[in-house]
Protein backbone atom coordinates (compact mmCIF):
# COMPACT_ATOMS: atom_id res chain seq x y z
CA UNK A 1 0.00 0.00 0.00
CA UNK A 2 1.42 3.41 -0.93
CA UNK A 3 2.34 5.87 1.61
CA UNK A 4 -0.03 8.40 2.58
CA UNK A 5 0.94 11.99 2.34
CA UNK A 6 0.14 14.90 5.23
CA UNK A 7 -3.33 15.22 4.08
CA UNK A 8 -4.46 11.53 4.17
CA UNK A 9 -2.92 11.46 6.96
CA UNK A 10 -4.94 13.83 9.20
CA UNK A 11 -8.20 12.95 6.95
CA UNK A 12 -7.53 8.64 7.72
CA UNK A 13 -6.90 9.48 11.23
CA UNK A 14 -9.91 11.42 11.68
CA UNK A 15 -12.21 8.62 9.87
CA UNK A 16 -10.67 5.72 12.15
CA UNK A 17 -11.39 7.64 15.26
CA UNK A 18 -15.10 8.63 13.84
CA UNK A 19 -15.76 4.71 12.68
CA UNK A 20 -14.51 3.72 16.61
CA UNK A 21 -16.09 6.19 18.10
CA UNK A 22 -19.81 4.88 16.47
CA UNK A 23 -19.16 1.37 17.07
CA UNK A 24 -18.42 2.18 20.49
CA UNK A 25 -21.51 4.59 21.06
CA UNK A 26 -23.74 5.49 18.06
CA UNK A 27 -25.96 7.48 19.78
CA UNK A 28 -23.89 9.31 21.60
CA UNK A 29 -22.26 10.12 17.76
CA UNK A 30 -25.21 10.97 16.14
CA UNK A 31 -25.81 14.68 17.29
CA UNK A 32 -22.35 16.09 16.05
CA UNK A 33 -22.82 14.16 12.58
CA UNK A 34 -22.86 17.19 9.87
CA UNK A 35 -23.70 17.99 6.59
CA UNK A 36 -20.21 16.19 4.26
CA UNK A 37 -18.91 13.76 7.03
CA UNK A 38 -20.15 11.27 4.87
CA UNK A 39 -18.93 12.02 1.86
CA UNK A 40 -15.52 13.23 3.60
CA UNK A 41 -15.03 9.97 6.13
CA UNK A 42 -17.72 7.49 4.66
CA UNK A 43 -14.67 5.75 3.22
CA UNK A 44 -10.77 5.19 3.40
CA UNK A 45 -8.98 8.02 1.89
CA UNK A 46 -6.86 6.06 -0.42
CA UNK A 47 -10.47 5.57 -2.84
CA UNK A 48 -10.78 9.43 -2.91
CA UNK A 49 -9.21 12.19 -4.80
CA UNK A 50 -8.08 15.33 -3.21
CA UNK A 51 -8.47 18.50 -4.51
CA UNK A 52 -5.66 19.53 -6.86
CA UNK A 53 -5.35 23.11 -6.27
CA UNK A 54 -3.62 24.81 -3.30
CA UNK A 55 -6.24 26.81 -2.24
CA UNK A 56 -8.92 24.23 -2.35
CA UNK A 57 -6.30 21.48 -0.70
CA UNK A 58 -5.92 24.25 2.01
CA UNK A 59 -9.70 24.45 2.83
CA UNK A 60 -10.21 20.94 2.95
CA UNK A 61 -7.45 20.08 5.33
CA UNK A 62 -9.02 23.24 7.54
CA UNK A 63 -12.53 21.60 7.00
CA UNK A 64 -11.15 18.15 8.63
CA UNK A 65 -9.06 20.39 11.38
CA UNK A 66 -12.63 21.19 12.36
CA UNK A 67 -14.52 18.47 12.32
CA UNK A 68 -11.35 16.98 14.32
CA UNK A 69 -11.94 19.48 17.14
CA UNK A 70 -15.11 18.84 17.70
CA UNK A 71 -15.29 16.04 17.88
CA UNK A 72 -12.16 16.20 20.46
CA UNK A 73 -14.11 18.82 22.62
CA UNK A 74 -16.75 16.47 22.66
CA UNK A 75 -15.18 13.60 24.04
CA UNK A 76 -13.31 15.65 26.41
CA UNK A 77 -16.40 17.62 27.65
CA UNK A 78 -18.20 17.07 31.17
CA UNK A 79 -20.86 14.42 30.87
CA UNK A 80 -18.93 12.57 27.48
CA UNK A 81 -18.46 8.89 28.34
CA UNK A 82 -14.77 8.11 29.80
CA UNK A 83 -14.21 5.22 27.42
CA UNK A 84 -14.80 7.72 24.22
CA UNK A 85 -11.53 9.54 25.39
CA UNK A 86 -9.75 6.67 26.22
CA UNK A 87 -9.95 4.82 22.99
CA UNK A 88 -6.45 4.55 20.94
CA UNK A 89 -8.10 5.84 18.02
CA UNK A 90 -8.82 9.48 19.61
CA UNK A 91 -5.41 9.32 21.57
CA UNK A 92 -4.28 9.37 17.81
CA UNK A 93 -6.68 11.64 16.84
CA UNK A 94 -5.55 14.09 19.45
CA UNK A 95 -1.45 13.40 19.30
CA UNK A 96 -1.69 14.18 15.42
CA UNK A 97 -4.18 17.55 16.08
CA UNK A 98 -1.04 18.61 18.62
CA UNK A 99 1.25 18.46 15.83
CA UNK A 100 -0.58 19.39 13.03
CA UNK A 101 -3.42 22.48 13.81
CA UNK A 102 -3.11 25.18 16.11
CA UNK A 103 -5.16 28.54 17.05
CA UNK A 104 -3.46 31.83 16.11
CA UNK A 105 -4.35 34.99 18.31
CA UNK A 106 -7.12 35.73 16.39
CA UNK A 107 -8.85 32.24 17.13
CA UNK A 108 -8.20 30.79 13.64
CA UNK A 109 -7.12 27.35 13.05
CA UNK A 110 -3.75 27.13 10.81
CA UNK A 111 -1.83 24.07 9.85
CA UNK A 112 1.12 23.12 10.10
CA UNK A 113 1.36 23.05 6.48
CA UNK A 114 3.87 20.40 4.08
CA UNK A 115 7.79 20.94 4.64
CA UNK A 116 8.56 21.65 0.47
CA UNK A 117 5.84 21.55 -2.60
CA UNK A 118 5.63 17.76 -2.82
CA UNK A 119 4.72 17.48 0.51
CA UNK A 120 7.00 14.34 1.26
CA UNK A 121 10.87 14.29 2.00
CA UNK A 122 12.94 14.80 -1.43
CA UNK A 123 15.02 11.63 -3.21
CA UNK A 124 18.24 13.67 -1.58
CA UNK A 125 16.84 13.72 1.88
CA UNK A 126 15.33 10.18 1.65
CA UNK A 127 16.90 7.49 3.51
CA UNK A 128 18.99 5.48 1.26
CA UNK A 129 19.04 1.28 1.13
CA UNK A 130 23.09 -0.11 1.89
CA UNK A 131 24.41 -0.28 -1.06
CA UNK A 132 26.87 -3.63 0.73
CA UNK A 133 30.41 -3.50 1.06
CA UNK A 134 32.93 -1.26 -0.37
CA UNK A 135 34.23 -1.20 -4.02
CA UNK A 136 37.07 -3.80 -2.63
CA UNK A 137 35.49 -6.22 -1.38
CA UNK A 138 35.27 -9.88 -3.17
CA UNK A 139 32.25 -11.07 -5.51
CA UNK A 140 31.14 -7.04 -6.39
CA UNK A 141 32.03 -5.88 -9.87
CA UNK A 142 32.16 -2.63 -11.55
CA UNK A 143 29.57 -2.59 -14.61
CA UNK A 144 28.33 0.07 -16.90
CA UNK A 145 25.13 0.32 -18.16
CA UNK A 146 24.14 2.15 -21.67
CA UNK A 147 21.79 4.63 -19.35
CA UNK A 148 24.66 5.86 -17.44
CA UNK A 149 27.53 8.55 -17.88
CA UNK A 150 29.18 6.61 -14.75
CA UNK A 151 30.16 3.48 -12.96
CA UNK A 152 27.64 1.57 -11.19
CA UNK A 153 29.55 -0.95 -8.23
CA UNK A 154 26.92 -3.26 -7.24
CA UNK A 155 27.06 -6.87 -5.65
CA UNK A 156 23.99 -8.17 -6.67
CA UNK A 157 21.88 -6.23 -9.99
CA UNK A 158 23.79 -3.61 -12.01
CA UNK A 159 20.61 -3.10 -14.37
CA UNK A 160 18.78 -1.92 -11.39
CA UNK A 161 21.26 0.89 -9.84
CA UNK A 162 22.18 3.94 -11.19
CA UNK A 163 23.80 7.05 -9.79
CA UNK A 164 25.64 9.83 -11.18
CA UNK A 165 28.30 10.28 -9.18
CA UNK A 166 30.70 7.27 -8.61
CA UNK A 167 30.54 5.13 -6.01
CA UNK A 168 27.39 6.49 -4.76
CA UNK A 169 25.17 4.08 -6.20
CA UNK A 170 21.50 4.35 -5.39
CA UNK A 171 18.45 1.63 -5.80
CA UNK A 172 16.34 2.72 -8.60
CA UNK A 173 14.35 -0.57 -9.40
CA UNK A 174 12.69 -1.87 -12.98
CA UNK A 175 9.76 -0.02 -14.20
CA UNK A 176 6.77 -2.52 -15.74
CA UNK A 177 4.95 -1.68 -18.78
CA UNK A 178 1.58 -3.26 -19.13
CA UNK A 179 -0.57 -3.55 -22.65
CA UNK A 180 -4.03 -4.61 -22.47
CA UNK A 181 -7.32 -4.80 -24.03
CA UNK A 182 -9.82 -1.91 -24.22
CA UNK A 183 -12.65 -2.92 -26.94
CA UNK A 184 -15.43 -2.92 -25.16
CA UNK A 185 -16.73 -6.20 -25.88
CA UNK A 186 -15.52 -7.92 -22.72
CA UNK A 187 -13.65 -7.65 -19.32
CA UNK A 188 -10.32 -5.62 -20.15
CA UNK A 189 -7.50 -8.33 -19.84
CA UNK A 190 -3.47 -7.20 -19.74
CA UNK A 191 -1.83 -9.18 -23.28
CA UNK A 192 1.45 -7.94 -22.51
CA UNK A 193 3.97 -7.27 -19.70
CA UNK A 194 7.53 -5.38 -20.56
CA UNK A 195 9.77 -5.19 -17.60
CA UNK A 196 12.88 -2.98 -18.17
CA UNK A 197 15.24 -0.39 -15.88
CA UNK A 198 13.76 2.21 -14.37
CA UNK A 199 16.09 4.82 -15.72
CA UNK A 200 15.30 3.40 -19.15
CA UNK A 201 12.94 5.89 -21.09
CA UNK A 202 9.36 4.77 -21.66
CA UNK A 203 9.73 5.44 -25.28
CA UNK A 204 12.71 3.12 -26.02
CA UNK A 205 9.96 -0.28 -25.16
CA UNK A 206 6.91 0.85 -27.36
CA UNK A 207 8.82 -0.55 -30.99
CA UNK A 208 9.46 -3.81 -28.99
CA UNK A 209 5.91 -3.78 -27.59
CA UNK A 210 4.20 -3.43 -31.17
CA UNK A 211 6.72 -6.07 -32.12
CA UNK A 212 5.63 -8.67 -29.60
CA UNK A 213 2.17 -7.71 -30.28
CA UNK A 214 2.41 -8.45 -33.89
CA UNK A 215 3.99 -11.81 -33.32
CA UNK A 216 0.94 -13.00 -31.45
CA UNK A 217 -1.40 -11.30 -34.13
CA UNK A 218 -2.42 -9.07 -31.46
CA UNK A 219 -2.27 -4.99 -33.02
CA UNK A 220 -4.57 -2.82 -32.39
CA UNK A 221 -5.84 -0.47 -34.93
CA UNK A 222 -5.00 2.55 -32.04
CA UNK A 223 -2.31 2.07 -29.44
CA UNK A 224 -3.23 4.24 -26.55
CA UNK A 225 -0.08 5.65 -24.61
CA UNK A 226 1.41 7.61 -22.17
CA UNK A 227 3.06 10.69 -23.06
CA UNK A 228 6.07 9.05 -22.09
CA UNK A 229 5.51 7.08 -24.84
CA UNK A 230 5.06 9.30 -27.64
CA UNK A 231 7.54 11.28 -30.24
CA UNK A 232 7.19 11.96 -33.63
CA UNK A 233 9.82 9.76 -34.70
CA UNK A 234 7.69 6.65 -32.63
CA UNK A 235 4.37 8.04 -34.25
CA UNK A 236 5.99 7.31 -37.92
CA UNK A 237 7.62 4.01 -37.17
CA UNK A 238 4.61 2.62 -35.83
CA UNK A 239 2.64 3.66 -38.49
CA UNK A 240 5.23 2.03 -41.27
CA UNK A 241 6.26 -0.25 -39.64
CA UNK A 242 3.41 -2.16 -37.80
CA UNK A 243 0.26 0.04 -39.31
CA UNK A 244 -0.88 1.27 -35.68
CA UNK A 245 -1.68 4.73 -34.84
CA UNK A 246 -0.14 5.37 -31.46
CA UNK A 247 -2.81 8.19 -29.41
CA UNK A 248 -0.76 10.01 -26.97
CA UNK A 249 0.03 13.66 -26.44
CA UNK A 250 2.95 14.77 -27.74
CA UNK A 251 4.86 17.12 -25.32
CA UNK A 252 4.17 20.49 -26.04
CA UNK A 253 6.84 23.31 -25.64
CA UNK A 254 9.06 23.47 -22.34
CA UNK A 255 8.30 26.31 -20.31
CA UNK A 256 11.73 27.34 -20.56
CA UNK A 257 11.27 28.12 -23.98
CA UNK A 258 7.50 28.90 -24.07
CA UNK A 259 6.91 32.60 -25.02
CA UNK A 260 3.60 34.25 -25.14
CA UNK A 261 3.86 35.43 -29.11
CA UNK A 262 4.27 32.68 -32.35
CA UNK A 263 4.92 29.20 -31.53
CA UNK A 264 6.61 27.53 -34.19
CA UNK A 265 3.39 25.97 -35.85
CA UNK A 266 2.77 29.98 -36.48
CA UNK A 267 5.83 29.78 -38.95
CA UNK A 268 5.61 28.67 -42.38
CA UNK A 269 8.17 26.41 -43.49
CA UNK A 270 8.87 26.04 -47.12
CA UNK A 271 10.69 22.72 -47.33
CA UNK A 272 11.96 22.88 -51.00
CA UNK A 273 13.96 26.16 -50.40
CA UNK A 274 15.00 25.51 -47.09
CA UNK A 275 13.61 28.52 -45.35
CA UNK A 276 10.73 29.90 -42.82
CA UNK A 277 8.73 32.89 -42.97
CA UNK A 278 6.95 33.92 -39.42
CA UNK A 279 3.36 35.94 -39.51
CA UNK A 280 5.06 39.40 -40.45
CA UNK A 281 6.40 38.32 -43.71
CA UNK A 282 10.06 38.04 -42.33
CA UNK A 283 11.75 35.14 -44.64
CA UNK A 284 14.76 33.32 -42.88
CA UNK A 285 18.25 32.77 -44.89
CA UNK A 286 18.61 29.04 -46.30
CA UNK A 287 18.74 26.85 -42.82
CA UNK A 288 21.95 24.81 -41.76
CA UNK A 289 21.58 20.82 -40.82
CA UNK A 290 22.83 19.78 -37.84
CA UNK A 291 22.84 17.11 -35.62
CA UNK A 292 21.06 17.16 -32.20
CA UNK A 293 20.79 14.23 -29.41
CA UNK A 294 22.48 11.96 -32.38
CA UNK A 295 19.41 13.08 -34.89
CA UNK A 296 19.83 15.07 -38.10
CA UNK A 297 18.04 18.42 -37.22
CA UNK A 298 18.03 21.88 -39.44
CA UNK A 299 18.61 25.18 -37.38
CA UNK A 300 16.80 28.42 -38.76
CA UNK A 301 17.82 31.95 -37.82
CA UNK A 302 16.17 34.81 -38.71
CA UNK A 303 17.86 37.91 -39.86
CA UNK A 304 18.95 39.96 -36.37
CA UNK A 305 18.53 43.58 -37.74
CA UNK A 306 14.53 42.14 -39.01
CA UNK A 307 13.89 40.91 -35.65
CA UNK A 308 15.47 44.04 -34.11
CA UNK A 309 12.90 46.67 -35.83
CA UNK A 310 9.78 44.13 -35.38
CA UNK A 311 7.09 45.54 -33.28
CA UNK A 312 6.61 41.69 -31.80
CA UNK A 313 10.24 41.34 -31.15
CA UNK A 314 10.21 40.79 -27.19
CA UNK A 315 7.11 38.79 -27.32
CA UNK A 316 8.56 36.74 -30.31
CA UNK A 317 12.07 35.87 -29.14
CA UNK A 318 11.85 36.94 -25.40
CA UNK A 319 15.32 38.18 -24.82
CA UNK A 320 16.14 42.28 -24.85
CA UNK A 321 19.63 42.45 -26.61
CA UNK A 322 18.02 41.75 -29.88
CA UNK A 323 18.84 38.53 -31.45
CA UNK A 324 17.15 36.60 -33.71
CA UNK A 325 14.36 33.77 -33.80
CA UNK A 326 16.26 30.80 -33.72
CA UNK A 327 14.10 27.43 -34.45
CA UNK A 328 15.34 23.86 -34.73
CA UNK A 329 13.10 22.03 -36.94
CA UNK A 330 13.57 18.06 -37.30
CA UNK A 331 13.21 16.89 -40.57
CA UNK A 332 10.17 16.87 -42.87
CA UNK A 333 7.97 14.07 -41.78
CA UNK A 334 8.63 14.37 -38.21
CA UNK A 335 8.11 17.78 -37.99
CA UNK A 336 4.76 17.73 -39.51
CA UNK A 337 3.56 15.08 -37.65
CA UNK A 338 4.92 17.07 -34.42
CA UNK A 339 2.77 20.09 -35.82
CA UNK A 340 -0.46 18.58 -36.73
CA UNK A 341 -0.49 16.30 -32.98
CA UNK A 342 0.17 19.53 -30.96
CA UNK A 343 -3.36 21.05 -32.64
CA UNK A 344 -5.01 18.22 -33.16
CA UNK A 345 -4.47 17.12 -28.80
CA UNK A 346 -6.46 20.26 -28.21
CA UNK A 347 -9.89 19.17 -29.54
CA UNK A 348 -12.59 18.24 -27.89
CA UNK A 349 -12.90 15.04 -30.51
CA UNK A 350 -9.09 13.98 -29.40
CA UNK A 351 -9.64 13.94 -26.03
CA UNK A 352 -13.06 12.01 -26.17
CA UNK A 353 -10.94 9.17 -27.70
CA UNK A 354 -7.95 9.51 -25.90
CA UNK A 355 -9.99 9.50 -22.67
CA UNK A 356 -10.36 5.64 -23.04
CA UNK A 357 -7.29 5.97 -21.31
CA UNK A 358 -8.30 6.27 -18.08
CA UNK A 359 -8.86 2.49 -17.54
CA UNK A 360 -4.98 1.85 -18.27
CA UNK A 361 -4.70 3.76 -14.83
CA UNK A 362 -6.94 1.87 -13.09
CA UNK A 363 -5.33 -1.16 -13.78
CA UNK A 364 -1.72 0.24 -12.56
CA UNK A 365 -3.41 1.50 -9.57
CA UNK A 366 -5.03 -2.49 -9.66
CA UNK A 367 -1.86 -4.04 -9.63
CA UNK A 368 0.02 -1.44 -7.44
CA UNK A 369 -2.85 -1.57 -4.29
CA UNK A 370 -4.16 -4.79 -4.96
CA UNK A 371 -1.69 -7.24 -6.13
CA UNK A 372 1.82 -5.62 -4.89
CA UNK A 373 3.44 -4.97 -8.14
CA UNK A 374 6.27 -2.15 -6.53
CA UNK A 375 7.28 -4.73 -3.88
CA UNK A 376 9.90 -6.63 -5.71
CA UNK A 377 10.22 -9.67 -4.21
CA UNK A 378 13.29 -11.25 -6.20
CA UNK A 379 16.91 -9.79 -7.64
CA UNK A 380 17.37 -9.67 -11.18
CA UNK A 381 15.39 -8.33 -14.20
CA UNK A 382 14.57 -11.96 -15.42
CA UNK A 383 13.10 -13.07 -11.91
CA UNK A 384 11.53 -9.54 -11.66
CA UNK A 385 9.83 -10.01 -15.28
CA UNK A 386 8.59 -13.19 -14.18
CA UNK A 387 6.92 -12.07 -10.79
CA UNK A 388 5.43 -9.16 -13.16
CA UNK A 389 3.93 -11.48 -15.71
CA UNK A 390 2.61 -13.51 -12.64
CA UNK A 391 0.63 -10.20 -11.47
CA UNK A 392 -0.70 -9.91 -14.70
CA UNK A 393 -1.74 -12.94 -14.41
CA UNK A 394 -3.64 -13.05 -11.21
CA UNK A 395 -5.17 -9.54 -12.38
CA UNK A 396 -6.69 -11.08 -15.40
CA UNK A 397 -7.89 -14.14 -13.19
CA UNK A 398 -9.58 -11.70 -10.76
CA UNK A 399 -11.33 -10.09 -13.99
CA UNK A 400 -12.60 -13.07 -15.90
CA UNK A 401 -13.71 -14.46 -12.34
CA UNK A 402 -16.70 -11.96 -12.20
CA UNK A 403 -17.54 -12.24 -15.87
CA UNK A 404 -20.37 -13.96 -16.62
CA UNK A 405 -22.95 -14.09 -19.96
CA UNK A 406 -25.74 -11.56 -19.90
CA UNK A 407 -28.16 -12.37 -18.06
CA UNK A 408 -26.63 -15.52 -15.97
CA UNK A 409 -24.40 -13.21 -12.96
CA UNK A 410 -25.19 -14.51 -9.55
CA UNK A 411 -26.97 -12.09 -7.17
CA UNK A 412 -24.10 -10.60 -5.14
CA UNK A 413 -25.15 -9.18 -1.70
CA UNK A 414 -24.65 -5.68 -0.89
CA UNK A 415 -21.23 -4.88 1.22
CA UNK A 416 -22.52 -4.48 4.75
CA UNK A 417 -22.56 -0.50 5.82
CA UNK A 418 -19.90 0.53 8.30
CA UNK A 419 -21.39 1.77 12.12
CA UNK A 420 -20.31 5.34 11.10
CA UNK A 421 -21.86 4.26 7.04
CA UNK A 422 -25.26 3.79 8.85
CA UNK A 423 -24.96 6.64 11.07
CA UNK A 424 -24.63 9.11 8.28
CA UNK A 425 -26.91 7.59 6.25
CA UNK A 426 -29.55 8.25 8.76
CA UNK A 427 -28.78 11.47 9.84
CA UNK A 428 -29.08 12.36 6.11
CA UNK A 429 -32.68 10.97 5.93
CA UNK A 430 -34.26 12.72 9.04
CA UNK A 431 -32.53 16.08 7.38
CA UNK A 432 -34.35 14.94 4.02
CA UNK A 433 -37.78 14.05 6.26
Amino acid sequence: MRKLNRVELVTETLRTALEEVARTNEEWLAPLVTVGWAERYGRPVRYDRLPRSKEKLAAHVLQVGEDGMSLLRAVHQEGAPRRLRLLPQVQVLRQVWVQQFWYDAAGQLGWRGPKDRHDRLSRRDAPRRSDGPGEGSPGIGTARVPWSREEIVTPHDAEARFAHRPGKAAWVGYKDHQTETCDGTGPNVIVHVVTQPAPEQDVSVLESIHHALGRRDLLPAEHLVDSGYVTPAAILRATTAYGVTVLGPVRLVSPRQHRPGFDKKDFHIDWDRHTATCPRGVTSPPWKTTRLDGQTSHSVLFPRAACRECADRQSCTGNADGRGRHHILMPRPLQEIQNHARIEQETHAWQARYAMRAGCEATVSETVHAHGLRQCRYRGLAKVHVQHVLTAAGANVVRLSGCFPPGTAPPRPARPLTPFQRLCRNSTAKRAS
